[in-house]
């Protein structure tokens, strides 16, 4: 049963406004042009999800993907460089201030987008919402099939969400109007899909799931074409001047990058790995093709031809991050003690999105071996032959993770935590892009999870124990605090800042408006939470 329901007028039960109070702006001159960006990818971030709770999936990330160490190739490695350690560090306080209650901490994200002073909001919960970005009203709710696990796409008066109906079940795609909620069309799809929009034509939707890569029409949902893959193409369809790249792959082997022509889906090329690859970077004429055994290749973007393939000694890495010729991006390095390794059985590499996905979608269950360790690091990579330029060691003991990291202007911003420690360890560093050199560290009792750039603020989505989150807005000047938010649930993705307020959901079922300056509350909104 699907429904919109309308509100013309304040739900009191649901959201709340608290006035600002008079007070002083923080002193930070805020930066010309800010840029913005989240974590992992971002996939798109990003990579990021099914959360049943934010700690729960990078304990998967570090059990399920410690196998990629165990078949990792050696591709033309060259000893990188380590930058020089930070000298000096600062330590961020917990959020001291009492959360708004609620009865749920985690499996109830809210992942939102605004548009047009609109807060459109998907949740785990069977709904979309559409809240008005002044207030936080509610203007129309639409009950849909499955949880929506990604942000809302909006565009040309539309949104659409995709969701996951349970293990085994369909995934559906929602096209919804933006006005008032009404659905336009909608289109089911096996397994768990990725939607992205057309960069060059705005009828066209483009679908990666188990079924292959399709085209949509935009304006009916019908298909406009089809290009099947070998295996499940597991990250949102990237287009770039009329050509169309996603990455695919099976539980057997390797996988396969595919770039096919937008107009019809043919066939261009394809670029085998030996595990998975998430979203390429393409500009001007190259790909550059991270993929989970390490290895970073630069591929001509009209024909595939390779200019030049660099393995690293690491076994995940995030998608790269081109600025100025130079790519940057995090990556870990897994080991597991020989005891482990015999008492495991399972000898095949696999990418860590579909681990994390088949795992999520099952009842976890914690291998009974030996912790594993991995360090992470940042890596610099010049553009025009591989070459690696440097790369900085991140955490302060042998156990380190990362998950957001973002380059320009100058700077590499990267978080990592440390997953043998008692209670949070949260690490936050801001790197000379040149060289790797430390420019400030800091340290907080959290768990990083995504971040946003912009007018010289870095606001930093983090969690706390298992039942709490904070958001951190920290100067990018020099990592000092301007001021930190306490929730009841987890947060685990980039907030949207829209003007001078910063919105950001939560898994505890609430979306906060909140004052980018300071950190005040304007309003919050609780979704209709169920289970």
């Amino acid at each position: 049963m699907h429904d919109i329901e309308h509100k013309s007028e304040q739900d009191d039960s649901a959201v709340e406004i608290t006035p600002l109070q008079p007070q002083a702006e923080p002193a930070f001159a805020p930066a010309q042009n800010g840029s913005t960006a989240t974590g992992g990818q971002k996939l798109p971030r990003a990579w990021r999800y099914t959360i049943a709770g934010g700690t729960v999936l990078l304990v998967l990330a570090v059990i399920f993907a410690s196998i990629l160490a165990l078949t990792r190739p050696k591709v033309n490695q060259a000893p990188p460089t380590k930058s020089t350690p930070a000298t000096s560090s600062s330590t961020l306080p917990t959020p001291a201030t009492k959360p708004i209650p609620s009865k749920v901490w985690a499996g109830h994200n809210v992942s939102l987008t605004i548009a047009g002073g609109v807060a459109y909001l998907g949740t785990q919960d069977s709904a979309v919402y559409a809240l008005n970005t002044s207030n936080g009203a509610l203007l129309w709710r639409y009950k849909i099939d499955g949880s929506v696990d990604v942000q809302p796409l909006v565009a040309n008066g539309v949104v659409y969400v995709t969701t996951f109906v349970g293990q085994g079940g369909p995934a559906n795609i929602y096209a919804l109007r933006a006005s008032d909620g009404s659905l336009l069309w909608r289109y089911n799809s096996n397994g768990y899909s990725y939607l992205s929009l057309s960069t060059t034509d705005s009828s066209v939707v483009y679908l990666a799931s188990d079924n292959g890569i399709a085209a949509l029409n935009a304006s009916n949902g019908n298909l406009l074409w089809r290009h099947a893959t070998q295996g499940s193409a597991y990250w949102p369809p990237l287009e770039v001047n009329g050509i169309v790249y996603v990455g695919s792959s099976t539980n057997s082997w390797p996988s396969t990058l595919y770039a096919l022509r937008a107009s019809d889906g043919a066939l261009l090329w394809q670029y085998t790995a030996n595990n998975g690859i998430a979203t390429p970077t393409v500009a001007g004429g190259v790909l550059y093709a991270a993929s989970d055994d390490g290895v970073l290749a630069a591929l001509r973007a009209s024909d595939g031809h390779q200019l030049w393939k660099r393995g690293l000694d690491v076994n995940l890495i995030q998608p790269p991050q081109l600025v100025d010729g130079v790519l940057y991006a995090t990556a870990t390095k897994i080991t597991e003690p020989p005891a482990a390794r015999a008492a495991n059985p399972l000898q095949e590499t696999t990418s860590i999105g579909a681990l994390l996905w088949n795992a999520l979608q099952n009842t976890p269950v914690e291998p009974q071996i030996p912790h594993k360790q991995g360090v992470s690091s940042v890596y610099a990579v010049r553009a025009s032959d591989g070459t690696v330029l440097w790369h900085f060691t991140l955490g302060d003991g042998p156990v380190s993770w990362t998950n957001w990291f973002s380059a320009g202007h100058g700077v590499v911003y990267a978080s990592s935590f440390n997953s043998t420690a008692t209670g949070d360890d949260g690490q936050i560093y801001a790197l000379q892009s040149t060289n790797g050199s430390v420019l400030w560290h800091d340290q907080l009792n959290a768990t990083p999870y995504s971040g946003l750039l912009a007018n010289g603020v870095i606001y930093l989505s983090t969690t706390i124990g298992s039942y709490s989150g904070a958001m951190y807005a920290l100067r990018m000047s020099d990592g000092s605090m301007l001021w930190n938010y306490h929730t009841s649930g987890i947060m685990l993705d980039a907030p949207a800042l829209d003007g001078t307020t910063l919105y950001a959901g939560a898994a505890n079922g609430m979306v906060y408006a909140l004052q980018a300056g300071n950190g005040a509350l304007r309003w919050h909104y609780l979704t209709q939470v169920t289970g």
